[in-house]
């Protein structure tokens, strides 16, 4: 089988390297756009979510997956990638305590959620008073790192094209591949292929700091209130993200990054440097689900999108997902086949 992917984000490389583990010949072609979400965002694998702390969709399948396959990719492209770490939630008032403590008395929260009695190193960075809990089984993928990595892979083993492959120009190639597969991102909105899908993009700021202290550097576990911290290495932060649903571009927003630099200082008691700031537009859908499908269209042209807030955790999953509805005529899962959302006759 022979397979074209079109976008190098996360969605199209873990793809991408789980077709190749099958034996499938892979082209790829990305045209490099700056500001991708894959680039911008921290990788975390949270399995707790929302003001209620609700265990993600699907998270005690999802995760295994999700686990071996970053780590096979690690050994494979010989760069760290995966780290497990926790993260230390604060819990802002009695209320949530509460909330949190009902939920550990859950037992299918007992894996994922523990007390945390104090912030340990975190104490001197953090604002005191506050309460905290741990969010085990969390993790983080370098996404920059693998994705620079892979890249550079593809190009030395020259199934890489940098270059902007349009949906005219996908088609006049169907002839010499089996499948064509959309990994495009926010971009695949105006893809007409996969038309009347329901998107609802979200753009998300963010920024990188680093603290001043020495003793930052022993600071392991990411940190969740009304942002997540996630320590990147050496001595420099991931903060973030923020909910756009209306934006004009797609780079970093003057009001948005201010409301981040003021929720830091409200959460933080230490001096930090903003080093970097980025926007990106998340390929977000009205259900949450991913986007994978045939398009009604042409039958070689398949669309891998949509992974959302959830990329680190739900792209391996899915990427096997669709190798065996390619390879051996599996039947796509109705939660994210695209067929969910055609018109009901009668």
């Amino acid at each position: 089988m022979k397979c074209l992917i079109v976008g190098q984000g996360i969605a199209g490389t873990v793809l991408a390297w789980t077709l190749m583990q099958r034996g499938v010949a892979v082209q790829i072609a990305d045209a490099g756009f700056p500001n991708q979400s894959s680039g911008a965002a921290a990788g975390i694998i949270n399995p707790v979510t929302g003001k209620r702390f609700v265990k993600s969709w699907r998270f005690d399948t999802f995760f295994p997956i999700a686990r071996a396959t970053y780590q096979a990719m690690e050994t494979e492209l010989q760069c760290a990638i995966w780290q497990e770490l926790p993260i230390l939630r604060v819990l802002e008032n009695a209320q949530q305590a509460n909330d949190w403590a009902a939920r550990m008395a859950v037992p299918e929260y007992a894996a994922v959620l523990g007390e945390h009695p104090d912030a340990g190193p975190w104490s001197s960075f953090l604002s005191s008073g506050l309460q905290t809990g741990e969010i085990r089984q969390a993790s983080r993928v370098d996404f920059p790192r693998l994705l620079s990595t892979f890249r550079q892979k593809a190009a030395a083993e020259g199934f890489l094209q940098t270059l902007q492959m349009t949906p005219e120009a996908a088609k006049n190639l169907a002839g010499d591949f089996d499948f064509i597969i959309f990994c495009e991102g926010y971009r695949g909105l105006d893809n007409p292929f996969f038309p009347n899908l329901p998107w609802q993009l979200s753009k998300g700021d963010g920024l990188l700091f680093r603290f001043d202290a020495p003793a930052a550097d022993g600071l392991h576990e990411m940190v969740k209130r009304n942002l997540m911290l996630a320590p990147l290495g050496d001595g420099l932060f991931w903060a973030g993200a923020t909910y756009q649903w209306t934006f004009r571009d797609d780079g970093p927003s003057e009001p948005e990054q201010l409301s981040i630099e003021e929720r830091l200082s409200g959460m933080l008691s230490a001096p930090y440097r903003v080093v970097k700031r980025f926007g990106a537009i998340r390929p977000t859908v009205k259900d949450r689900r991913p986007f994978l499908g045939i398009s009604p269209l042409h039958p070689k042209m398949i669309i891998f999108n949509g992974l959302g807030t959830k990329g680190a955790l739900l792209a391996p999953y899915w990427a096997a997902h669709l190798a065996d509805c390619l390879l051996i005529g599996k039947e796509i899962d109705a939660e994210v086949n695209i067929a969910r959302f055609a018109p009901v006759n009668g």
